[in-house]
């Protein structure tokens, strides 16, 4: 029947389509986003305790007191308030 025009259907297989522009962007964005979790992971591990990105350091200890006011050393109120 080729002879005269007619095709089978499905008797021409299409070719894939390529990779568009949007999985090219994502691959770059994923390759990004891995980049940016090692350089964190590897600067973590300059801070962290004992070299550990993942490890919890202890909160700092302030020690400082703020002394008491005696009422003797209050500040006498501005003349202009005083009625």
């Amino acid at each position: 029947m080729s002879q005269f025009g007619m095709q089978m259907p499905g008797g021409q297989a299409r070719a894939k389509p390529g990779p568009d522009v949007y999985t090219g962007l994502l691959f770059l964005a994923a390759v990004a986003l891995a980049a940016a979790c090692v350089f964190v992971y590897i600067q973590g591990q300059k801070v962290g305790p004992n070299g550990d990105a993942l490890g919890i350091r202890e909160a700092p200890r302030v020690g400082f007191s703020v002394p008491a006011i005696q009422p003797s050393e209050q500040a006498e109120p501005v003349a202009f308030l005083k009625a």
